[in-house]
């Protein structure tokens, strides 16, 4: 195994640490981890997985990865306690890459897709397609009056704010969308008819960063970390390559954080300048840093290279 592709405490029982490795094994092992000791192990699939994580309920998991979601129980058998897996089936659904995920409070689960719509999976099936209903549309007129997907492009977060019963989508178009936890536990395919998609009304939608000259680029947003007192979130935004702050409260959104968006392909360290470190990579910018400094090391804008 080269190394491992996310890792996840269990909220469950303090001891537990689910780990899902990489290439070439792809391995889901749980770990007692005070003690070092492999509990379980088991294939988790065959090609690149990108996350596992705790259910709500004692024992149960979910991973995902590419064109996949799996469902995870440890289960007691006669020969004693195993991982059991059940491969999610998208049926009707186009395939997809899965990255972001979020179970409801019922028990299922809202993933994100390659092609920006929200999938509802109840079981190991998806129950209906999620889509953006027009504006002013009311919750019932909302189901069949569709403005389009969730999202333009891939959804790569999806959380929940079970405070105010909203799920927060964000993804390739640079938006954070807030949607209702009750329209989509409510939703329902029509199957009669072999129409799978459904319409839910956003509530509010943020772009990263906010339109401006200086910022061309919609963020293409991978993560968010929300902060503790739950106000402050930090945006990673891989298109552009940056860390985004984004205050609720405010509305605010300032870059904290700058670096190559792609791959860095070379460094070199001045042997003239003391603590000069400069860096190009595949997006076509060279960087100068001074390495001596703790902050604000950053000495030039990022230039382009045509």
């Amino acid at each position: 195994m080269r190394g491992y592709a996310s890792v996840a405490f269990s909220p469950h029982n303090k001891n537990h640490l689910a780990a899902l490795g990489c290439a070439p094994d792809y391995l889901l092992s749980v770990w007692d981890w005070r003690n070092e000791r492999l509990l379980l192990k088991c294939k988790a699939y065959g090609q690149d997985v990108f996350s596992i994580r705790w259910g709500q309920f004692p024992g149960m998991l979910t991973s995902v990865g590419v064109g996949h979601i799996r469902f995870w129980k440890m289960a007691t058998t006669f020969t004693g306690l195993k991982l059991q897996g059940a491969l999610g089936k998208f049926g009707a659904s186009e395939l997809s890459d899965i990255s972001g995920f979020v179970e409801l409070p019922d028990g299922k689960v809202v993933s994100g897709t390659e092609y920006g719509k929200l999938l509802v999976w109840e079981g190991v099936f998806v129950k209906v397609e999620l889509m953006r209903a027009k504006e002013g549309t009311s919750a019932q007129e909302a189901a069949t009056n569709l403005a389009g997907s969730p999202h333009a492009g891939a959804i790569d977060v999806i959380l929940s704010d079970k405070e105010n019963g909203l799920v927060i989508s964000g993804g390739d178009d640079g938006f954070l969308r807030w949607w209702p936890i009750d329209e989509i536990d409510s939703a329902e395919a029509d199957y009669d008819n072999g129409i799978l998609e459904y319409g839910i009304r956003m509530r509010k939608e943020v772009r990263i960063p906010p339109s401006s000259e200086q910022h061309i680029y919609p963020a293409h947003i991978q993560h968010v970390a929300i902060c503790p007192d739950g106000e402050t979130w930090l945006v990673q935004d891989s298109r552009n390559g940056m860390v985004w702050l984004y205050d609720i409260a405010s509305t605010n959104c300032n870059m904290v954080f700058s670096c190559h968006s792609k791959q860095v392909t070379g460094t070199v360290v001045s042997s003239s300048y003391s603590g000069l470190m400069m860096s190009c990579g595949m997006d076509g910018t060279v960087r100068a840093f001074n390495v001596s400094q703790a902050w604000d090391n950053e000495l030039l804008l990022p230039k382009s290279i045509e």
